[in-house]
């Protein structure tokens, strides 16, 4: 029992940090529900996040606000968490725990989550505001870690081994955005057609992040040696670790029916991490036998090895580029998405996706939604639906991530108070 509550807490830390597709959470369910297919869609509120340049579209509305809207993926894999649940509190057999640790195989047992939540985002015309919060984090365990967890350091067989749990981590990181977004009508297109270029600043603030890594370690019959550095956030730095400021671009063409959209994102971006605002500790555990020793002191960020302060100080917002097309035919609304994000920097969402969507508003009141994609290593797959009362809206969605090594992701979102 105590094991499968070790092996429960080791992948749940996780869960604790990890749906946004970029710095800008969504600002409502609408796009969430139909899969992240919404560039050439988003209007109002939901523009800033997606693409600036919708904001000078037509049925871009004159005042648009949103309050509190909230989604997060989350999941773990292979072995998933439905697979751990029914045993809490129970010895698990021999033969379960082996049969998780052959799903890991060579690979490794990891959990993720991608959170985000858009406090408020309002536009007039063709400017827009946002500000929200977006976190992100990982756990990766090797299968020896897990046999650690699992059986002790007796091991699958009962009798002692030797283990390594390189490559063996976790991480996570959560950040606060402001946003203003601005399109500009550009003239000389023909009479019901719209063109429109657009731009985001955005000011982004670490609030707080963590990083733990294997260091070496590696248990023999004979002695326990762990090493598992951990650097962190100085508590009196939550809130301040980090900061910079983005820049977004736009360009979209619409009329009536059909809108063509483009967007760069981060065609700028300085975050980086104060190193001052860190701390770091050794996290390291010895016994041979007869004397046993750990070091879980605090200590300066310098004290961490030089891998782990190097990979956090190169971590940087890496651009992206998103293009979309929608178009509407009477209650039909379907759109197609392609999105990259070029290069390995902080992810938030999957950094490949392409897909698309669909809504349809002939209930009276409702809006149903849609929507399919690949992404990097799987697919993704979502639907939704939006009550409209007047002026007033409420959307909520429910998503599906699939991974190539049978990972499998779960998601949902809502957005409590929207006006357009």
């Amino acid at each position: 029992m105590k094991n499968i509550r070790m092996f429960g807490a080791a992948v749940v830390l996780a869960l604790t940090a990890r749906a946004a597709s970029a710095q800008l959470p969504d600002a409502s369910a609408a796009g969430f529900g139909m899969a992240g297919n919404y560039t050439a869609v988003a209007r109002g509120f939901d523009a800033p996040a997606f693409n600036p340049a919708n904001l000078g579209l037509s049925q871009n509305p004159a005042f648009s606000l949103s309050l509190l809207a909230f989604g997060i993926n989350t999941g773990i894999d292979p072995v998933k968490l439905g697979d751990v649940k029914p045993f809490g509190g129970k010895v698990v057999p021999a033969a379960t725990k082996e049969a998780w640790l052959q799903q890991i195989g060579t690979g490794r047992e990891r959990g993720g989550a991608d959170a985000g939540l858009s406090i408020l985002a309002l536009s007039i015309r063709n400017i827009g505001l946002q500000v929200g919060l977006v976190g992100t984090g990982e756990v990766n365990l090797n299968q020896d870690a897990a046999e650690a967890i699992l059986f002790g350091n007796a091991g699958r067989t009962g009798s002692a081994r030797a283990f390594s749990f390189s490559n063996s981590s976790a991480s996570g990181s959560a950040f606060g955005v402001g946003a203003v977004s601005l399109a500009i009508p550009i003239s000389g297109v023909e009479q019901g057609q719209h063109l429109s270029f657009g731009v985001t600043g955005k000011y982004i603030v670490g609030l707080v992040a963590g990083r733990a890594m294997d260091n070496g370690s590696s248990v023999t019959p004979d002695n326990i040696n762990v090493q598992f550095p951990v650097v962190y956030t100085d508590s009196l730095h939550v809130g301040s670790a980090g900061s910079g400021v983005g820049v977004d671009l736009g360009l979209a063409w619409g009329d009536q029916k059909t809108t063509f959209s483009v967007a760069a994102k981060n065609v700028l971006n300085t975050f980086a991490w104060s190193t001052d605002a860190f701390k770091s500790r050794p996290g390291g555990f010895t016994f041979d036998g007869t004397n046993s020793k750990s070091t879980f002191v605090e200590a300066p960020y310098s004290a961490a090895p030089a891998s782990m302060r190097a990979a956090l100080e190169d971590e940087k917002f890496k651009p992206e580029i998103a293009a979309g097309i929608a178009h509407k035919t009477g209650e039909f609304l379907l759109s197609a998405d392609a999105g990259q994000r070029i290069g390995d920097g902080i992810a938030l969402g999957p950094k490949m996706h392409v897909g698309v969507g669909a809504e349809f508003t002939g209930i009276p009141l409702l809006a149903l939604r849609g929507g399919v994609a690949a992404i990097t290593q799987g697919y993704q797959a979502a639907a939704g639906l939006g009550l409209h009362l007047g002026w007033f809206e409420l959307g909520a969605g429910v998503m599906t991530r699939s991974r190539n090594n049978n990972g499998q992701e779960v998601g949902a979102m809502v957005s409590l108070v929207g006006i357009r």
